[in-house]
């Protein structure tokens, strides 16, 4: 049987709430919608949430309210999303890429500082795959420079720098609440703030340059970047046990590494010690993950290779994107890294499954080397022997 990357899990609660909005026939953004920002200000720690779209355009939106613009530099790391750096182009400023630490592939501050300019007006650390950035390090480096902090916190939902979460640093936190998210509205993301008036001004933003629906004076420029009460009320289901979700998390990246701990050439990410930490995936890193990639398919077991660094993508120019320094460990993470079944509903069966498949050509990898090396022929030990 197939097992897939990632699937959401959507259960009777996110079908009960569902029919209670179509029942009230209330389905645009709503009552619903402001239910769960309440309780997500509440679960981050911040003042206000203002709910939009997608984590694109909470980074778009983030940035445009900041006053973000043409002639204007944005430090991205070179290792993220695509999002991340098309926020930035959508706005007409220059995304400056930089390197990443290769330990945790967050942002690198003394690379951001190498590539400052006088034109650098913010910078947008990106918290990766489920570890927070060195935020103490990032905010120096920003008033230090006097820029703005736009922290993309997609996959951050329940990360912490020390007993803070991830977002709310600084001036604006964008959070993704898409389908393989911790918690999701389908799609859907977030803007988390502290400034009462820069959340009023993200409101106007996002309903068309006005405060509340219903007038048809806009006193500024906005657009439509509202949810629905369709799309909130799965959030609140979600949200309801995002606990046990993240909990779950942890446990099936532990089953993976207990059993994988030892396998030839198969190196097991660590965290880097800033905070809690919520696995967005089950990363590990190999020589070959091509090749495992392929032959994991032929097994029917889906996984997805790194981000690929954004230096390297065709639609990424001289002309809309800056280099000053050639990142390094983003091209290392990308080379080696990948990242397993990780759905919630996974069995330990099929956890055992697939890390079976990856010691078996790991096991053929490492004995085709080691014969190639020694001039010999492969062996006859089993993995499990070669593992001890």
């Amino acid at each position: 049987m197939p097992i897939n990357e990632f699937s959401p899990q959507i259960g009777k609660s996110e079908i009960v709430k569902i029919l209670q909005t179509l029942q009230d026939n209330w389905i645009t953004e709503g009552k619903k919608t402001q239910q769960l920002e309440a309780m997500l200000a509440e679960y981050f720690g911040c003042r206000r949430v203002v709910m939009v779209p997608n984590g694109t355009l909470a980074l778009f939106a983030a940035l445009k309210v900041l006053g973000i613009g043409p002639g204007d530099e944005v430090i991205v790391p070179d290792f993220t999303f695509f999002g991340s750096v098309s926020a930035v182009v959508l706005t007409g400023a220059t995304p400056v890429l930089v390197d990443v630490d290769e330990l945790d592939g967050n942002v690198s501050v003394d690379a951001a500082k190498a590539s400052l300019s006088e034109r650098t007006r913010a910078i947008m650390p990106v918290h990766i795959y489920g570890q927070s950035c060195d935020m103490r390090a990032v905010m120096e480096l920003a008033r230090e420079h006097d820029l703005y902090v736009v922290e993309d916190a997609a996959q951050g939902m329940g990360v912490t720098f020390g007993d803070k979460h991830v977002g709310t640093f600084g001036d604006i936190g964008c959070m993704s609440f898409f389908a393989d998210k911790t918690m999701t509205t389908g799609e859907g993301g977030a803007l988390l703030l502290n400034d009462e008036q820069l959340a009023q001004k993200c409101v106007y933003f996002k309903n068309q340059g006005r405060l509340r629906r219903g007038s048809f004076v806009h006193t500024h420029m906005g657009y439509n970047f509202r949810i629905t009460d369709l799309q909130a009320a799965i959030g609140v289901a979600q949200f309801e046990r995002v606990e046990r979700t993240i909990q779950r998390k942890r446990v099936l990246r532990d089953a993976y590494y207990r059993r994988l701990d030892g396998c030839p050439r198969v190196r097991l990410p660590a965290d880097n010690g800033f905070g809690e930490v919520v696995p967005f995936r089950v990363n590990i890193l190999v020589d070959d993950p091509e090749g495992l990639a392929e032959f994991l398919a032929k097994r029917e077991i889906a996984v997805r290779r790194y981000f690929y660094p954004l230096h390297r993508q065709p639609s990424l120019t001289a002309e809309n994107s800056i280099v000053r320094q050639t990142p390094v460990n983003s091209v290392r993470l990308f080379d080696t890294g990948l990242m397993l079944p990780s759905g919630l509903d996974l069995t330990e069966s099929q956890v055992n499954h697939v890390c079976a498949c990856v010691e078996e050509y790991q096991y053929m990898h490492h004995t085709e080397r080691t014969s190639g090396a020694n001039g010999g022929s492969p062996t006859n030990a089993s993995p499990s022997t070669l593992r001890a």
